[in-house]
């Protein structure tokens, strides 16, 4: 079943339905106190660019324990340290995130020059590039490093993760870092491409898939894959703790589309949250702040014959929300705004 947003106030919804999300510094910029935890999925290939992409990763399994990074202030920098005790340092700033390398007990990497890694606003079809230069040291020794690197926010769409959750206005961020390591008259080239999916009103991306790419010269050229998803997102307004599973008739494939609406959106006093369903099925419609704290349901997992509903939903005080629909098997996101 595809999603699709019908509306009384026409072309300004489509516009919204199709807004292009861009990243900013106060919505993405790295913020210390903040802890960001992903986990393992099995691996995901990044799909298409362009604009209306429509990523289904719902189909990856979740198979690693919890990773944590902790964010925190040290002098002039922000400090990322993870599970395995690596401090990454950043310079945080309205323009962008500079990143200087990162520190794991005696071993460490120094760029002499930051590397931009983001840059902000940054928007579908920015892009920055540069170069880079600078030292792996271990213990007394030092061994110079040069290359170079990108970013390329190249596609927006529709995410579909593992846990249930669809997102829209996601944007997709691709950087590329090639470092040549000179030992001696030896050179040893790496490069490493990810994709981070960034969604509205998550600070951090949600999903991200990384390739990395050696080429030794005396040996073959070796590939390893990697993806990740947000844990933030498995708690996010998708499948709340209690809830009863949505059910639907067999053959959903074939089922005609559900259309809903969010009227108005932003909201100054009452929203309108209406639907039209064109078969039987279980519906859910709740209400979330970011935190993923449940403030409303609307409709609690019942059986719903074909028809039209409309429920009239207020927020008790301004802020960003998130509307979760459930039709059958079904889960639908859409964020409503109180101003």
């Amino acid at each position: 079943m595809k999603k699709v947003i019908l509306t009384s106030f026409g072309l300004l919804a489509a516009v919204y339905g199709m807004s292009q999300p861009t990243l900013t510094y106060a919505k993405h910029g790295l913020q210390a106190g903040d802890v960001h935890q992903t986990r393992k999925v099995t691996t995901a290939e990044p799909g298409a660019s362009g604009a209306g992409v429509v990523w289904d990763f719902s189909a990856c399994e979740i198979i690693g324990a919890v990773q944590t990074e902790a964010l925190a202030s040290s002098g002039s920098h922000t400090t990322v340290r993870n599970d395995g005790n690596v401090i990454f340092q950043f310079d945080v700033t309205p323009y962008g995130n500079d990143y200087y390398g990162y520190a794991a007990g005696s071993y460490s990497i120094v760029y002499e020059n930051p590397v931009l890694k983001t840059r902000y606003p940054f928007g579908f079809l920015d892009q920055h590039s540069g170069e880079l230069s600078g030292y792996i040291a271990q213990g007394q020794s030092k061994t110079p490093l040069e290359g170079a690197y990108s970013s390329e926010a190249d596609a927006y769409g529709t995410l579909k993760l593992p846990n249930g959750v669809t997102l829209s206005s996601v944007l997709r961020v691709k950087t590329t870092e090639t470092q040549k390591r000179l030992y001696g008259s030896t050179t040893v080239s790496t490069t490493e491409v990810k994709y981070l999916w960034y969604a509205q009103d998550f600070r951090y991306p949600v999903f991200v898939t990384i390739q990395h790419y050696a080429d030794q010269p005396d040996g073959p050229k070796s590939l390893s894959k990697s993806s990740y998803l947000n844990i933030a997102t498995l708690s996010a307004p998708q499948a709340p703790a209690g809830s009863v599973a949505s059910e639907q008739p067999t053959g959903n494939a074939d089922l005609p589309e559900v259309a809903y609406s969010i009227f108005p959106n932003p909201v100054q006093d009452a929203a309108a949250i209406s639907y039209t369903l064109p078969y039987e099925a279980k519906v859910s419609v709740a209400v979330y702040t970011i935190a993923s704290v449940c403030v409303r349901k609307i409709v609690n997992n019942e059986l719903q014959t074909p028809g039209e509903y409309t429920y009239s939903y207020t927020p008790a005080t301004p802020g960003t929300y998130f509307v979760r629909f459930a039709f059958g098997d079904e889960v639908f996101i859409e964020q409503i705004v109180k101003k």
